[in-house]
């Protein structure tokens, strides 16, 4: 489809990202060693030729809010987003409050906001958080499944 090795990396890391599932822009230039590229990771995703199938509307904004999208913007990403059974609402409550992760009382971890693993923790045992310096200096560590270290563009992990 005449797109770039950076595009077509950046369109298989997105593959990767279960249903009903998030990660941001700077999680997918970290998984794809180019943690400074969080733009290019964007214009890459705005050049999907499949955007239904490669799930580019599972990727936001590395400050939690949607972003847009390429099948049709961003009431299109959240109708997406619904249909896969993500809270469009909840997620933008969380980039409001400046929550980034979410991590559990009982476990340890942190993870994701959508991660499989922190959906099932109850509310009373969730515990928010800004960055992963504040999780992992709280004694929390990050969940190997969803590998939050990887969602900011701060370095750390």
């Amino acid at each position: 489809a005449g797109l770039r090795p950076f595009e077509r990396d950046v369109l298989r890391k997105t593959l990767e990202i279960p249903r009903g599932e998030v990660r941001t822009y700077a999680w997918v230039a970290r998984e794809i060693g180019r943690p400074r590229a969080l733009r290019a990771v964007g214009t890459a995703l705005g050049r999907n030729p499949l955007p239904v199938l490669i799930p580019c509307h599972r990727v936001i904004r590395t400050d939690g809010t949607l972003g847009e999208y390429s099948g049709g913007g961003t009431e299109a990403k959240r109708a997406m987003l619904r249909w896969e059974g993500v809270d469009p609402a909840w997620l933008e409550h969380l980039a409001a409050a400046g929550t980034r992760f979410v991590g559990s009382r009982g476990t340890g971890v942190f993870c994701m906001p959508t991660c499989r693993h922190v959906r099932r923790v109850q509310a009373a045992n969730r515990v928010p958080f800004h960055d992963e310096r504040e999780a992992m200096g709280a004694g929390f560590r990050p969940c190997a499944t969803c590998r939050p270290v990887a969602a900011t563009g701060s370095g750390a992990g």
